[in-house]
């Protein structure tokens, strides 16, 4: 059986299935989950949650790589202008669908025409036929508007 190599040292946990890094120095391990802290200054795991107890991070140094970074404040005139791109949308006004909407609108009278049409020819042979084209007609017909309201709201 292979072991996981040390891409896989996120999810390292303690255990006989497990084999520890040795180009790292020994780390606690979440007494819950059984992973490697990945917070050093947050007294809970921040994988399952568990606090951790009292001296348990006693006797470890903390690793260069999971040392807090202080990074240098921003200007007042720089944060002003953060706080400005929350509120103050950088798009212009949005664009109105009117195209969209206008051929929509038009294609209803055409197709109540072209309905009516094919009933009126259907008549002739088949009063039945010609009542359920006006039916599927008129189905269509409430499907459009249907879509026609759904993308004006949006």
């Amino acid at each position: 059986m292979r072991l996981p190599g040390p891409w896989l040292d996120s999810i390292q946990k303690n255990g006989s299935s497990f084999r520890a890094m040795s180009s790292q120095p020994p780390m606690p391990a979440c007494p819950q989950c059984g992973r490697r802290i990945a917070a050093w200054k947050k007294e809970h795991c921040v994988y399952c949650g568990a606090a951790f107890p009292p001296d348990f991070k006693h006797g470890y140094e903390e690793p260069e790589a999971l040392k807090w970074v202080d990074r240098p404040a921003i200007s007042p005139e720089a944060a002003r202008k953060l706080e400005m791109m929350k509120v103050v949308p950088l798009d212009g006004p949005t664009k109105t669908r009117s195209f969209p909407a206008l051929v929509g609108l038009l294609s209803l009278p055409i197709f109540a025409v072209l309905f009516y049409l094919v009933s009126s020819l259907l008549r002739r042979y088949s009063p039945a036929a010609a009542a359920g084209v006006l039916a599927a007609g008129a189905g269509f017909l409430a499907y459009l508007v249907w879509m026609l309201s759904k993308s004006r709201r949006r």
